[in-house]
């Protein structure tokens, strides 16, 4: 299989001697109603990913790996750590980071990372055993067991007492959690570059016989449906969700044989941001607020409310009010001076949140880059003077 590294908002040439092949580029653009919306951009004889990465692999022949350029300078292995530490810190895979240091920063691809860390985790818990539950099973037997389904014994042994219509609960290894679980399994086992992972999943298959797997349109078990016994697969199951069909990438397999494993990076972004400021927030007195508060800027002749503000974090006081707006940005600026880099759409946006809000400070917050890092200050004219300030957020450490 062709395995390629982009980053995100780069072109990739297309042609017989370039990044893809146009074969290759019409596989892709014809996965592209299975990938997130708006995530190609495509040119003559290019196309690139967006604010998306992650990877895509198409059938068995193309396997593209797309990295977060936030360093221009940055190898594709401190590309990796880049992400895998924004995706633990966010809690979108949590623990990845410390378990896979020295895979991230190595020679795998970012996909078999993610591939590793999956079959770690589950073979930790394997060590206590498949997770067993309890299955009501509708039987005939020769001896009561359970109990005797009057109903069904009349209308199916009516004449042949010797037969028992029996209802009972039988512990099985085979419920939805370990269905899921092996279902992930057999989905990694065509994703894996490495001949030796290949071998391992297939190993660790095994171990599931008599499992069935999730089907199209079955429910795919969550963390919060685990009982109190079941809670310590609490962790693979979430990762085994994010590979089949999880909340922040998209799992399908279809036509195309399309695979993909994508992040939006706006939304990671401001998710990593909340997490790193709330035990701050929390020491400040304040309470911070994701996607919110919610207001209207305005309303119309009946009284509907109209354009609907939702401000990517708020620092709330002791009486729910907005102390401070902040609103996230991924993406690079075009020169070293931050301020005079800003877009006046940004400018505009935060100054109508001051202006609703009654803030006295707002914030933009950028990843830290090269020729920008702490922050700088300037004041906005409005009503009153309002502080914004323009902060680099670090990506490295906890």
């Amino acid at each position: 299989m062709k395995l390629v590294s982009a980053v995100e908002h780069s072109w990739l040439s297309i042609g017989k001697d370039d990044d893809i092949t146009a074969e290759e580029a019409d596989a892709l653009a014809a996965a592209g109603s299975i990938l997130p919306k708006n995530c190609l951009e495509w040119s003559r004889n290019r196309v690139k990913f967006r604010q998306f990465c992650g990877v895509v692999q198409i059938q068995q022949r193309l396997q593209i790996e797309i990295l977060p350029k936030v360093f221009p300078h940055q190898t594709p292995e401190q590309q990796r750590t880049t992400l895998i530490e924004m995706l633990d810190t966010a809690g979108d895979i949590e623990g990845l980071s410390t378990q896979q240091a020295g895979l991230a920063t190595s020679s795998h691809r970012l996909l078999d990372v993610f591939i590793r860390y999956y079959l770690k985790l589950l073979e930790i818990q394997l060590q206590q055993g498949l997770l067993r539950d309890y299955r009501d099973v509708d039987d005939t037997l020769d001896q009561v067991r359970g109990r005797i389904d009057l109903i069904r014994q009349q209308r199916e042994n009516l004449f042949k007492p010797q037969r028992l219509a029996c209802r009972f609960n039988e512990l099985v290894v085979d419920i939805p959690v370990n269905r899921l679980l092996h279902t992930a399994l057999l989905c990694m086992t065509n994703l894996a570059s490495s001949p030796m992972l290949r071998q391992h999943i297939q190993s660790m298959r095994m171990r599931f016989g008599g499992i069935g797997m999730i089907h199209k349109g079955d429910h795919l078990p969550r963390a919060d449906d685990l009982n109190r016994m079941q809670r310590r697969y609490a962790s693979v199951v979430e990762l085994a969700r994010l590979f089949i069909d999880g909340q922040y990438m998209d799992a399908r397999a279809g036509q195309q044989q399309v695979y993909s494993l994508l992040f939006d990076m706006n939304q990671l972004f401001e998710r990593f941001v909340a997490v790193k400021l709330r035990p701050t927030a929390r020491k400040m007195g304040l309470r911070l607020m994701e996607q919110g508060p919610r207001k209207f800027l305005g309303e119309d002749d009946s009284g509907k409310g109209r354009l609907l503000m939702r401000p990517d974090i708020s620092l709330l006081n002791a009486l729910n009010r907005p102390v401070t707006i902040l609103d996230t940005k991924w993406k690079l600026l075009d020169s070293g001076n931050p301020i005079a880099s800003l877009s006046p759409a940004d400018l505009y946006q935060l100054s109508t949140y001051a202006s609703a809000y009654r803030c006295d400070q707002v914030m933009l917050l950028y990843p830290e880059q090269a020729g920008f890092r702490g922050e700088y200050r300037m004041t906005l004219n409005l009503e009153k003077p309002v502080t914004l300030v323009v902060v680099a957020v670090p990506l490295y450490g906890k």
